[in-house]
């Protein structure tokens, strides 16, 4: 921006002389030498009808999954990723429904569980994870907090608790009371 000699303000840049304007490029010429009356348009390229049968080979492949890879399936699949999988895939709608569960699945990377269950549980990162996922479960870890030295060796189930003095009830069952 720049103040010319009348005082006014100009954004040009330049002082003491006129805006130069480019003039406009002659397309008066344009589409000359070109045929365009009386051809009909381009046809366009139209989508391929789905096919109304299912792929036969669909079939053997579903066959030759392994069951790890069926439970993973399973697990997989909620109601929202198969709806969108049936979007895509409209004609492979049976047997997306025969592995889709009732629950919506959340998927978290391994990273981000890998992350969180060493901050939680600290130590080694595979004992770190177990906890984390046996806590999700609700089950009971199979480890005891139990140092092995103080495991009663006379106690079955490995508890430190005392064992009960049955020297009175082994009396009155034989009588001597």
């Amino acid at each position: 921006m720049a103040i010319d000699q009348s005082g006014k303000v100009t954004t040009t840049g330049l002082m003491g002389g006129t805006p130069k304007v480019p003039n406009a490029p002659d397309m008066s010429g344009l589409g000359q030498g070109q045929e365009t009356q009386g051809q009909a348009p381009a046809p366009m390229a139209e989508r391929p009808a789905p096919e109304g049968a299912q792929d036969p080979n669909l079939d053997d492949r579903i066959q030759n999954l392994n069951e790890t890879e069926i439970a993973q399936l399973d697990g997989l699949l909620g109601p929202s990723n198969a709806a969108i999988l049936k979007k895509i895939a409209p004609e492979a709608s049976g047997i997306i429904d025969q592995f889709t569960s009732e629950e919506d699945v959340v998927s978290l990377p391994i990273s981000s569980i890998k992350t969180y269950a060493m901050k939680i549980y600290g130590g080694d990162e595979k004992l770190a994870v177990q906890n984390f996922i046996t806590d999700l479960s609700g089950e009971q870890p199979d480890n005891t907090n139990v140092p092995p030295e103080n495991v009663q060796a006379s106690n079955p189930n490995g508890m430190m608790a005392q064992e009960p003095n049955t020297q009175d009830t082994d009396a009155i069952d034989q009588g001597l009371v």
